[in-house]
């Protein structure tokens, strides 16, 4: 006599390891762990933003053979992108605000002045170079290298003040 098999009951391995994923998320938001996660996520979005800002405006300038302006105004917080007759602006998001490479090494505070980046017809640009200290204190360094108009931003990492110098 054959016996019928019984249905297996039960979980699989897959199933459970899904769950308790799902679980340390949950947890992971519930306890407030998440929060400088989302912080360095939407300061990363701003940052984006930002550099697409700088290449849109210089792509203007090539595409039209006219200069284009972005200053960086310390003072009212906003970055103001002038392409022909329009201007636009972009706010600093809350707790941003532009430093210089000797104020974030040293701890010091240096008031900082209005810069301006000049976006030639040629594919050139002003040299710049200005640090963007984030909310939660993080430092990105925005640098424009003016003979190729090439724009960089990484991240700065402060250094002491006896290696304090300028950036290569």
């Amino acid at each position: 006599m054959v016996c019928p098999q019984l249905p297996v009951r039960g979980f699989t391995l897959l199933e459970l390891l899904v769950v308790m994923a799902l679980l340390g998320v949950a947890t992971l938001f519930a306890t407030g762990g998440a929060e400088p996660i989302v912080r360095a996520a939407r300061e990363r979005g701003w940052i984006d933003r930002l550099y697409a800002e700088l290449v849109r405006t210089r792509s203007y300038s090539r595409a039209s053979g006219t200069v284009t302006v972005a200053s960086f105004v310390p003072g009212q917080e906003e970055i103001r992108f002038v392409t022909g007759s329009r201007t636009r602006l972009l706010a600093l998001p809350d707790g941003f605000r532009f430093g210089s490479r000797f104020e974030t090494a040293t701890g010091g505070s240096e008031q900082a002045q209005t810069q301006t980046l000049v976006f030639f017809p040629d594919g050139t640009a002003s040299d710049l170079e200005l640090i963007v200290i984030g909310s939660a204190g993080r430092a990105t360094r925005l640098r424009v290298v003016g003979v190729t108009g090439k724009i960089e931003l990484t991240p700065w990492e402060p250094r002491s003040e006896s290696t304090a110098e300028p950036p290569a």
